[in-house]
């Protein structure tokens, strides 16, 4: 279908979330990751909305949806977002996709809002803690952190960019990029909350939530593509390799739909069987 949302505003603990939605049926929540802006999602839900109603938005601090005073990064309270956008447009519970710290987020979500999870995608949640070697990656991570204050945003953003592995491919198109303030308010108030954060994969396995994970083939072994592989361990739930890089369901939507639709077929079956 072609892209045509309606754009609306909710007000959540202090900040209007820029919201815009399109199309009829289950209601799947796209939820943006670092970057903060969900129109990186508008391919997806052009192509979707035949036959789900989908809905992304801009996240706090980011893009539109802007507050008097940033405030260091709360999962729990981006989850409490998630939720509002869900409930402003009506719906008790929602299918999520969430890409790289959206993915984290719709982790958070599932935990604090179980009973509003159709199915959870998480496609490369960066959850760095839980991989083989955890240890060089929090010590670069840090590292990073130390890059930005000494040396400022371009030094960072150059050295951070050497994990963004596929995005160099020839004939891929370029990315939506975000804001500059954006990129801003994820090292100052992002990056140092997600280092020290971790989801409870272990209750999100108890609760039999409905998970399946993707990695980005494009993406080779970098930290963030080999973070899925692990949580799939804990969680024992479905692993998918998808067409692109890290954001491939933007640059790559043709080709990234049918393994999307595929996942969610698969956990359909999964539960159907339980």
């Amino acid at each position: 279908m072609k892209f045509n949302p309606t754009r609306a505003i909710v007000h959540n603990e202090g900040c209007d979330l820029h919201y815009w939605y399109q199309g009829k049926g289950p209601l799947i929540t796209f939820i943006p990751g670092g970057n903060g802006h969900g129109r990186q999602f508008n391919n997806m839900m052009a192509a979707l909305s035949d036959r789900f109603t989908c809905v992304t938005f801009d996240r706090r601090q980011m893009s539109a949806s802007q507050v008097p005073v940033n405030k260091r990064l709360s999962p729990p309270q981006q989850a409490r977002d998630i939720r509002a956008v869900i409930k402003a447009l009506g719906f008790d519970k929602s299918i999520l996709f969430g890409s790289s710290s959206g993915g984290i987020f719709a982790f958070q979500f599932a935990l604090d809002f179980p009973d509003m999870v159709d199915h959870l995608i998480a496609h490369e949640a960066a959850t760095i803690g839980i991989l083989p070697d955890a240890s060089e990656l929090m010590d670069w991570f840090h590292h990073l952190l130390e890059v930005y204050e000494t040396r400022g945003l371009e030094q960072v953003v150059s050295e951070f960019d050497q994990m963004m592995i596929g995005y160099d491919a020839e004939g891929i198109p370029k990315t939506v990029p975000p804001e500059p303030e954006n990129v801003v308010n994820f090292w100052d108030n992002e990056v140092p909350a997600l280092l020290a954060y971790m989801p409870n994969f272990w209750r999100l396995k108890e609760n039999q939530t409905s998970i399946g994970l993707m990695r980005g083939v494009r993406c080779g072994e970098a930290a963030f593509a080999r973070a899925p592989v692990e949580q799939a361990k804990i969680l024992d739930c479905p692993l998918f390799v998808v067409p692109g890089h890290h954001q491939g369901f933007e640059v790559e939507t043709n080709e990234f739909l049918p393994s999307f639709l595929e996942m969610l077929g698969t956990l359909e079956r999964k539960r159907s069987s339980i």
